[in-house]
């Protein structure tokens, strides 16, 4: 009886602990941009060094059960071979960009990052710290704990489906910005499963860099060319965004298909993981948590 009752509060457990040690990790990675002081480009390798010394704090490699602690944050190569892993890496992107313009398009977010991303690109070598926190702190941070730790201990108990739900879950609300959690869900889904099918947290470190990557290299883009962020959201341009959005979703399918067969994950769908019952019960607070802030007023 106590075993069952375990059973059902680890995962809440783990769920509380791995988000509270994410947003630690994530504010200490930040806390160097409060550092006027000193120049950007010091800031950037304090960022570094910070983000070293979590990473170590998380794996304690000098205590005890270290080779168990990197199995625990799915610390391995990624299986199914580089071919499969580059044609992953790609499907996810894709859908992932396509499922964000419909997202954008349909709901119209507030662009609440627009405007912090041009207070530190403001500051000497900001750019550098962005590069740093977005390519580096951001993807290590989050995916360890995220889709490592977290996503990797609730499958032990809730199965495979549950686990990336809850992970992607805690993935949205991670970034505080609530009219953007439906956005950041399908993200966090996207990488849940890449995660899964690789076995590897890596798999999901290179999309979530890949993915940051380009978002900031686009950003640039469209502060060259004087394009405004509010009319960037305006009715006519979201029209453009479901259209050019849902036309990515096909070749992104494709693309993931391909992936499956080629690293043969396909067979991955009989794995013993593949439990359903637990994301049923839990699958309505999950909707009402991801999808309440897309409702208007």
């Amino acid at each position: 009886m106590r075993t069952r009752w375990w059973n059902q509060l680890e995962p809440m457990v783990l769920t509380a602990w791995c988000t509270a040690l994410a947003l630690a990790g994530s504010l200490l990675s930040q806390w160097p941009l409060r550092l006027d002081a000193l120049h950007g480009y010091l800031r950037a390798l304090l960022i570094v060094a910070v983000l070293a010394a979590f990473l170590l704090v998380l794996l304690r490699p000098r205590r005890p059960g270290f080779a168990r602690r990197l199995a625990g944050y799915r610390l391995r190569a990624p299986r199914g071979g580089a071919a499969a892993f580059v044609l992953l890496v790609g499907a996810v992107l894709v859908l992932n960009y396509g499922s964000l313009m419909v997202l954008t398009g349909l709901l119209r977010p507030e662009q609440v990052w627009v405007p912090v991303l041009e207070g530190v690109l403001g500051q000497p070598g900001g750019a550098a710290m962005l590069l740093v926190l977005l390519l580096f702190a951001a993807p290590l941070v989050e995916e360890w704990l995220v889709r490592g730790r977290l996503q990797t201990g609730i499958a032990r108990r809730w199965g495979v489906p549950a686990a990336i739900a809850v992970s992607a879950t805690v993935f949205a609300w991670l970034h505080g910005i609530p009219s953007l959690v439906p956005v950041y869900f399908v993200f966090g889904l996207l990488l849940g499963f890449a995660v899964w099918v690789t076995g590897s947290v890596w798999t999901g470190v290179a999309i979530h860099a890949a993915h940051n990557g380009a978002t900031f290299g686009l950003f640039l883009l469209a502060q060259a060319a004087g394009v405004d962020a509010a009319e960037a959201a305006g009715a006519e341009a979201s029209a453009g965004m479901l259209r050019l959005g849902g036309t990515a979703l096909l070749p992104g399918a494709a693309l993931l298909a391909l992936a499956l067969r080629v690293g043969g994950w396909r067979r991955l769908r009989r794995a013993p993981g593949m439990v359903w019952r637990p994301l049923l019960w839990l699958a309505p607070l999950l909707l009402v948590l991801n999808l309440l802030p897309a409702v208007p007023g």
